[in-house]
């Protein structure tokens, strides 16, 4: 039975103070639900650590949506191939792309793989 990946993408605020919001629920969901975790984050310093249990990415800054489309797209699918997490956050640096991201993940690309979900409240 081929069951779908949930995932939530974020608006990183913090990016740029080298915090991320995704790396942080995903270590908080590792202890939950007890399965693999794995994180794309856009842009930031690239100084990010992973705790155990949580794939990080760093792709480089710059807008998902058009010139970064194909790095986030192909790191996505690697992701849910090779890592096959309980869970994949995806963290964004600017809202204005966040539209054009969902449209992407939501199209016929990943219609089978993945599950969009509602990012977490109290972020």
């Amino acid at each position: 039975m081929n069951t779908k990946t949930p995932v939530v993408v974020m608006v990183g605020c913090y990016l740029r103070q080298g915090r991320s919001v995704a790396l942080e629920a995903a270590a908080r969901s590792l202890q939950e639900e007890q399965g693999k975790q794995a994180v794309i984050v856009e842009g930031g310093p690239g100084t990010l650590t992973a705790p155990p249990g949580v794939e990080l990415v760093q792709l480089a800054p710059g807008c998902v949506c058009c010139v970064g489309q194909l790095p986030l797209r192909v790191t996505v699918a690697r992701m849910l191939r090779l890592v096959k997490p309980a869970r994949l956050w995806i963290e964004i640096s600017q809202a204005e792309h966040l539209p054009e991201l969902l449209r992407q993940l939501d199209g016929p690309g990943f219609a089978g793989a993945i599950d969009l979900q509602d990012a977490p409240l109290n972020e």
